[in-house]
């Protein structure tokens, strides 16, 4: 069957993708019948005209009997995603797209990496890339051990780290199902290493770190489920700060060089436990700088696209059902970016020699109910949206620094570091709390373990 198609952009990629479809016998069932660019400069490509604008393509579409549309503008923003998307949803067509360039390997594009749109897509695709020259002399060599590995980041630093010459890679996970999907993929690769295990467990760290050495620790494990932790504050505590604190002691103890700590947006202002837990978590770590050989380091950011117990499964799985999509607030916005790319922001860290906190720079916030509509409208159908009401500890707006910390740019596109200094805990003051911590989590009580929290901790706004 003939597929009339039209492909958006003129440009570069889009003159590729059309040599391609004409050059070879196998896409011959593709028939270019023009483009659709905003450059009203632009006549044609390879004879075939430039039809309209992006505000016109439905017009075009139906015109023309289309039955594939094309997005082959590798560096558009989301807004021009968006805008696309918005004009032909409920037309009866097939969309696919031209993948940012970093994802596609090669550097170049071509037929084999077009694919359908996904949740990314309604980003932009300003990404950036690993960098491979510029990191690879501070990986050169190194055992790295991955904590959370079986997660969304922590499987994604896996996959980039592996790109690296490292010499041994230990992915570290609670869950067997997850490291065994992990095993699947990597086994070929003889420095993977896996261990089923839990950060909670000081004498098993204590163990691990020190038959493994790593160099380098990437802590991504964490509870991070905001309303799930302020009903189990006792969990958020255990995980999170005591197990955060077991790594750092045996990091320190074993002379890792550089301990990398993922942080959140939820931990700035914080609201929640959840946050509070990952500020102290912070702090735990930062404080160990003063007076250690290893370096530690935090790097915050926003919400990942496509990350298990994120918005966008749980949009998806609605839209499935037929509805209604949930959005606890009309006016609640959040910063996101896509696995990967948090991935490789995260890797370029201990590569920047001055700073401790890291920031990534996520852009402009997203209004989660424009988010819902985005993939409704992806998705052909008709589905409702419900405002829900906020959740616990939930907020409107997220911050990834404080007032006080001035950012400033390092040498890596959309990674900025803290110049300012703070006050920490003593050594005193870090084993004392974790002792309270770990008395008051055997109690149960929740309403003490979040005045204990507030004690270490009094920005905690939580109730």
């Amino acid at each position: 069957m003939i597929k009339n198609t039209l492909i958006v952009g003129a440009g570069e990629a889009g003159k590729v993708i059309a040599r391609e479809i004409l050059d070879k016998k196998s896409l011959s069932k593709y028939r270019i019948l023009g483009f659709i660019d905003d450059d009203r400069t632009k006549r044609s490509v390879f004879g075939i005209p430039v039809l309209n604008t992006i505000d016109n393509i439905c017009d075009e579409i139906k015109r023309n009997n289309i039955n594939l549309v094309i997005i082959a503008i590798p560096s558009a923003d989301r807004s021009v995603i968006s805008k696309i998307i918005e004009k032909i949803s409920g037309l009866d067509i097939e969309v696919r797209i031209v993948p940012g360039i970093y994802e596609i390997i090669e550097g170049s594009v071509s037929w084999k990496d077009i694919r359908h749109i996904i949740p990314e897509d309604l980003l932009g695709r300003e990404e950036v890339g690993l960098d491979i020259e510029k990191i690879k002399d501070k990986y050169s060599d190194k055992t790295v051990l991955v904590t959370g590995a079986g997660g969304s980041i922590g499987s994604s630093l896996v996959e980039h780290l592996l790109k690296l010459p490292i010499k041994k890679l230990i992915a570290l996970g609670r869950g067997e199902n997850s490291i065994h999907s992990l095993i699947i993929k990597y086994s070929n690769d003889k420095r993977f290493n896996y261990l089923i295990g839990d950060i909670r467990d000081y004498e098993r760290m204590k163990y691990e770190i020190s038959f493994w050495k790593p160099d380098i620790v990437f802590h991504a494990a964490a509870h991070k489920h905001v309303p799930l932790m302020e009903d189990f504050p006792d969990e958020a505590v255990h995980n999170n700060v005591i197990g955060t604190y077991n790594l750092a002691v045996n990091s320190i103890e074993n002379n890792v060089k550089d301990f990398v700590l993922i942080s959140t947006d939820k931990a700035v202002n914080p609201t929640s436990v959840m946050g509070s837990t990952k500020r102290l978590a912070e702090k735990i770590v930062l404080s160990f700088n003063l007076f250690n050989k290893t370096r530690f380091i935090c790097t915050r950011f926003g919400n990942v696209l496509g990350s298990r117990g994120s918005v966008i499964p749980t949009f998806i799985e609605q839209i499935k059902k037929g509805g209604p999509v949930t959005v606890t607030h009309p006016e609640i916005q959040r910063f996101f970016m896509s696995i990967r790319e948090a991935a490789r922001l995260v890797i370029k860290s201990i590569t920047v020699n001055n700073g401790h906190i890291f920031v990534l720079n996520m852009g402009r916030p997203i209004k989660i109910i424009d988010l819902a509509k985005m993939l409704i409208r992806m998705s052909g159908q008709d589905v409702p949206i419900m405002i829900t009401g906020l959740r616990k500890g939930e907020k409107l707006n997220e911050e990834l620094f404080y007032n006080e910390e001035e950012l400033v740019s390092t040498n890596f596109e959309k990674l900025m570091v803290s110049k300012n200094s703070e006050s920490y805990f003593s050594p005193e003051e870090i084993e004392k709390m974790i002792t309270e911590f770990k008395q008051a989590i055997r109690s149960f009580d929740r309403s003490f373990i979040r005045e204990l929290i507030k004690k270490y901790l009094p920005e905690f706004k939580g109730k």
